[in-house]
């Protein structure tokens, strides 16, 4: 009987060793196929070590990490969500995920819909802080979300606190550049720009706000000057060809534009925002079918894309397909019925139409959402919402 016992108990041990051993060796795996650049090979090798052990936050804050660096937050976030979830003491994880958010422009979580409104990513943050006291990168995500509340005063005070724990830290130069541009201090933020590329020749960050900068100001041969210098450094970087591509169509270049999302998508065929924007770029042109098998593509990659449904309901809308418009509009907001755009966009079809309650009602959901523009519009009428 004690034979019997022993043999279940050494089986057992060796079932539970061979598990640890199989979901690390798939995490070692993952870091030496990182290592070589084979990104594909180690969010594989990452995922696996997912599967093999679902209850350990490790793997996917390795998914999540790998998922930020190829530029696909959304998938990313959904990672570390479930990470933090997990394990709530992952300080590493929670600072993923806000700086996640914010890379991903989502700051109120409307994109996401994992949080409501700024100050539930402004206590992620906290926490984060919270758990890694000494993250000069911690703090500056709590700089660049007061950014986003437009409190440059608390701002600034964060930037320099990370830079007090961290005075050559690339990544709060460029946030501090970020808060002096926003606040409107343009040879401030120029200043700290050029700071960190005096730190780090090949930051990436610094030559993407410089072209954003001076996109933004319709300086485009600067900016794309700017873009096309971090191009020297990595010829890979999709952020750099995305937006040089806003560049070249702002400045209406259409065919460079077209190449720049081109590239991205040679170097990465499943992100989705170059599908989108070459969908832009030949609905402007007035090249309808062109435009919507982009983003009816982008759809199929991803579909809870928020943002494919979002565009192909604008192109309807330009074509004249109303009743295709709508359906787009109503998927997207199936899948996020928080994105105060969709319920603008939904508006404006509407005014289209002559249906003006309807019209009303959606900018009045816009409106409740936060939306500006919505909200404008239902003051200029004198409504409440």
């Amino acid at each position: 009987m004690m034979k019997i016992k022993s043999t279940l108990l050494i089986t057992l041990l060796l079932s539970m060793s061979c598990s640890a051993f199989c979901q690390n060796s798939n995490i070692e795996k993952g870091r030496n196929a990182e290592k070589l650049g084979l990104q594909d090979r180690a969010l594989s090798y990452y995922q696996q070590a997912v599967a093999d052990e679902p209850e350990n936050a490790l793997p996917l804050l390795l998914v999540g990490k790998l998922q930020m660096q190829r530029n696909h937050y959304d998938e990313a976030a959904i990672a570390l969500q479930q990470a933090v979830s997990m394990n709530d003491t992952m300080s590493e994880a929670f600072e993923n995920l806000v700086t996640c958010y914010i890379e991903n422009g989502d700051f109120d979580g409307t994109r996401s819909g994992h949080f409501n409104g700024v100050d539930e990513l402004l206590q992620l943050a906290e926490r984060a802080i919270e758990l890694n006291p000494n993250s000069a990168s911690a703090y500056c995500n709590m700089a660049l979300i007061y950014n986003f509340k437009k409190n440059y005063t608390n701002a600034i005070n964060w930037a320099k606190k990370a830079l007090e724990i961290n005075p050559k830290l690339p990544r709060a130069t460029n946030t501090l550049g970020v808060i002096y541009y926003n606040r409107g201090n343009d040879n401030d933020a120029l200043a700290q720009f050029r700071k960190t590329l005096a730190n780090d020749p090949d930051n990436i960050d610094a030559y993407y706000n410089l072209g954003v900068m001076y996109t933004q100001r319709n300086n485009y041969e600067t900016a794309i000057s700017h873009l096309r210098k971090g191009l020297q450094r990595d010829n890979k970087s999709i952020k750099l060809y995305y937006y040089l591509g806003i560049a070249y169509a702002q400045r209406g270049d259409d065919k460079k534009a077209i190449q720049c999302y081109e590239t991205i998508i040679s170097l990465d065929s499943t992100y989705l925002p170059a599908y989108n924007r070459l969908g832009a770029v030949y609905g402007m042109k007035g090249n309808y079918d062109e435009a919507i098998a982009y983003h009816q593509k982008a759809s199929r990659i991803n579909p809870k894309d928020v943002d494919s449904y979002k565009c192909l309901g604008q192109v309807y809308t330009d074509k004249g397909d109303y009743v295709k418009a709508l359906r787009s509009y109503q998927k997207a907001v199936a899948i996020n019925d928080r994105d105060h755009e969709t319920y603008c966009l939904i508006a404006k079809l509407y005014a289209k139409q002559g249906n003006s309650s309807r019209e009303t009602a959606s900018y009045k959901k816009a409106a409740k959402l936060g939306n500006k523009e919505a909200q404008a519009w239902m003051v200029s009428r004198g409504m409440a919402w």
